[in-house]
This record gives structure tokens, C-alpha cells and sequence, in this order.
């Protein structure tokens, strides 16, 4: 099985291990403008004002203004696997993917630029910018680098102790600011200076954590492996293990409206929980879909995102509070 069967298998776009390596894409091609962008393989997905943003598979990324209606972006300058993106405001955005792509956009996301090939072309799993500056981008192998002049320079940046190779998952800030990043085998780690330096959390789990989220009353969540939901006070010192309903894994997660949360995974499962966030409802989809991603429509609906692109709207979720 290569590692694009893996994608397709699992949805979860950011391991793909092939004979004990992580595959990255070098292509220099521009995407292909599609007839039907909107139902390629995506997953990442991001509001921007109140419209999102999606990108994934072929150096896809699609627009929409209200979550309903969505087109493809007019340009894109690579067209291998995009895995994440972040926006600093309703114009300025990153989107990061395979063989170290940094994309930039000034537009709201409707063109995108090749900004810089990270040096050893890492696979880039996540990308987070606190303002037009300053980004922080990580992804396999313990690879981190930030940067402090929009994109156009990137660093190195040391995640946990030396040798510590886990591949970093999902980087995240909480309500006050701090950092989070979720990594492979329990691995989770916390900034409170912008990402200058970074400490281990004890989880208290072995199984890699995919995905994270800062709630807004503080609390930390921390999702991925097996169906594994952590919920952490606001620096992450205790940790709490919820019963999330499920044995899947958990890619993608957002909070709605009541406070409830909303996390969608392998095989179609989407759950919900109670405003408290301390107890979760799960369902399966009928298509029994891998689902890789998640928003919140300006209607309170989920929109799904995987390997058959765009599910618009989930209706049947509940979700409209």
C-alpha cells in the first residue's frame, strides 16, 4: 500500500508512512482548476470573516462566503498535498502541505502564492499566525521553525528535548495565548512566550493525539488516537480523560455555539457533547465516510469535510444551536 492509499484510507492527511517514511510531495506544478473543486479531497478547513477556506489533496483549496455556495481558488502554485492553513486576518492567510510548501494569500484565499520551500522540505502538518508576523508551522520528525516577518524568513525552533523526534501534529493557542501542540504517542507540549520556548506536558497517554482546540472558558482539548479526548485545565498542567463514545480516530474538532463541542473522525463518526463539554452523543454516517474536518455555518449547521470534499451542510447533526 503507498502512501496516498494511506491518505485515502485513514483521512488523516498528516501521517503517511511508507516503508518507515513519511512521503512528501515536490511538485512544481500550479493546481488544476476543477469543474467540481469542491468535492476533492480537503482536509483542513478555516473561517475567515464568515466565509472559510479549505484546502487539501492536489493543491485544492476552495472559498466560500457562507459555507453553502463554494468555489475553487483562482490560483494556487503547487499542486501537491496541502494539509493546514491559518489566517492572521480576512486577508492575510498560510497554508502549509508536503516538501516544506509555505503558501501565502493577501486576497482572503482566492489566489496563492509559493512563499518559501522549508529548508530539508519537511512534511508541514500545521501552521498557526498570531497576527500578520509572526507564524509558527510544524510537522513530522519534530520539525518546528517560526517566523517573525509574515513568512518571507523562517527559523528553527526546538519542540521538547534534543532527539525528541515525535511528529508534530496540530499547533494551537488556548483563550489567554498559549501555545499548544499536539504530537504522535501521548506527546503534547506548551508555550507561554509565543512559541520562544516550549516544555512537556505530562498527558498521561501513550496513543498519538491528532488534533487540539482552546475552548472558550480556557479549558484545553486534545483529540486523536482511538477515539482519545483529553480535556486539560488552561496551561495544561491536569489532564482528564472523557469517554468521547468511540474507538475511531479523531481528526478534526470545533466548538459550537452553547459551548457544546462538535469532533468528527475515521469511518464517518461525528460526536457531540453537552454544553459542560463532559459527556459525548456519537453517531455514524450512513456513507460511513473518513471525515477529516469541521465548521460551524452562520446557521449553527456543521460542514464536513474529507476525502469526497464538502458535505454542506451535515443537517442531520444537531448541531444548530
Amino acid at each position: 500500500m503507498n502512501a496516498m492509499q494511506l491518505l485515502r484510507l485513514f483521512s488523516v492527511a498528516w501521517v503517511l508512512v511508507f516503508a518507515g517514511r513519511l512521503w512528501a510531495a515536490d511538485s512544481e506544478s500550479p493546481a488544476i482548476l476543477l469543474d467540481k473543486a469542491q468535492s476533492a479531497p480537503l482536509v483542513a478547513v478555516t473561517q475567515v470573516g464568515q466565509g472559510f477556506v479549505a484546502v487539501g489533496d492536489h493543491g485544492v483549496v476552495v472559498v466560500s462566503d457562507n459555507g453553502q455556495v463554494w468555489h475553487q481558488a483562482k490560483s494556487v502554485a503547487v499542486d501537491g498535498l496541502l494539509t493546514a492553513l491559518s489566517f492572521a486576518d480576512d486577508k492575510q492567510g498560510w497554508a502549509v502541505g508536503h516538501g516544506g510548501v509555505v503558501l501565502h494569500t493577501g486576497d482572503g484565499g482566492q489566489t496563492w502564492a509559493l512563499q518559501q520551500r522549508l529548508d530539508g522540505r519537511p512534511v508541514l502538518l500545521s501552521v498557526w499566525f498570531e497576527n500578520p508576523r509572526h507564524g509558527i508551522a510544524v510537522g513530522a520528525y519534530g520539525y518546528a521553525a517560526q517566523t517573525h516577518d509574515g513568512g518571507a524568513t523562517w527559523q528553527p525552533m526546538r519542540v521538547g528535548e534534543e532527539g525528541d523526534d515525535h511528529h508534530l501534529n496540530a499547533v494551537f493557542a488556548g483563550r489567554d495565548g498559549t501555545l499548544f501542540i499536539a504530537a504522535e504517542s501521548g506527546n503534547a507540549y506548551r508555550s507561554t512566550d509565543h512559541g520562544a520556548t516550549w516544555q512537556t506536558l505530562d498527558t498521561g497517554v501513550s496513543g498519538s493525539l491528532w488534533s487540539g482546540i482552546g475552548l472558550r472558558d480556557g479549558r484545553i482539548l486534545l483529540l486523536g488516537m482511538s477515539g482519545r479526548v483529553l480535556l486539560g485545565d488552561s496551561l495544561g498542567n491536569h489532564w482528564q480523560v472523557l469517554d468521547s463514545g468511540s474507538r475511531e480516530a479523531i481528526t478534526g474538532v470545533a466548538q459550537l455555539r452553547d459551548g457544546s463541542v462538535a469532533w468528527v473522525g475515521n469511518g464517518g463518526v461525528l460526536g457531540r457533547s453537552d454544553a459542560g463539554v463532559e459527556h459525548f452523543t456519537v453517531r455514524q454516517r450512513e456513507d460511513r465516510l473518513n471525515l477529516s474536518a469541521l465548521a460551524v455555518n452562520n446557521n449553527g449547521e456543521l460542514l464536513l469535510f474529507g476525502p469526497a470534499g464538502v458535505i454542506v451542510p451535515d443537517s442531520a447533526t444537531g448541531a444548530d444551536q
